[in-house]
């Protein structure tokens, strides 16, 4: 069998193997990658979200973004870790995915690394969503009445000048 040279940048080893690495290299890269990385059950994706998945993926078979045949069904608006970390698990709602092929999923889990990244170092300083702790003011309780909107009561704030 001819050897090749690594595909690893920079590494001059050669070897025969199917992957394109040497062994060095293969190595050193499932060490890198199982060291970090949470299975796949542990980051919420278990037995439901696969059925969950695989059946989206037949009802939308292509890409959202390029039209080339989907491989993946993506968290649309929430990044996964954020939706893991409010909610404990995945909303399986088919509003909230998109079909999409590995390309473009891939370019789109660069984007999402940013607003997780944005979106715990927020909680990390007190602002647990993000947006108006800040500047939000003091929570205040007005009188309330019931108002009759189509047949059904409900509770609302009095006009000024309105008796309860």
């Amino acid at each position: 069998m001819i050897k090749r040279r690594c595909k690893t940048f920079g590494c001059a080893n050669l070897h025969n193997n199917k992957s394109g690495y040497c062994n060095a290299c293969t190595q050193k890269h499932a060490s890198d990658y199982t060291d970090t990385r949470e299975s796949s059950n542990d980051r919420g994706y278990n037995y439901k979200w696969r059925v969950f998945s695989q059946n989206y993926l037949k009802e939308h078979p292509k890409c959202t973004i390029c039209g080339a045949p989907a491989t993946v069904t993506d968290h649309k608006d929430t990044p996964a870790a954020i939706m893991l970390d409010l909610y404990g698990r995945f909303d399986l709602d088919p509003t909230h995915y998109q079909a999409l092929c590995t390309s473009c999923n891939t370019r789109k889990a660069k984007e999402d690394q940013q607003k997780v990244e944005q979106y715990f170092t927020k909680k990390e300083n007190g602002y647990p969503r993000g947006e108006g702790q800040k500047n939000a003011s003091e929570a205040t309780t007005a009188p309330v009445r019931a108002v009759n909107t189509h047949g059904t009561f409900y509770k609302g704030v009095p006009a000024d000048g309105e008796k309860e």
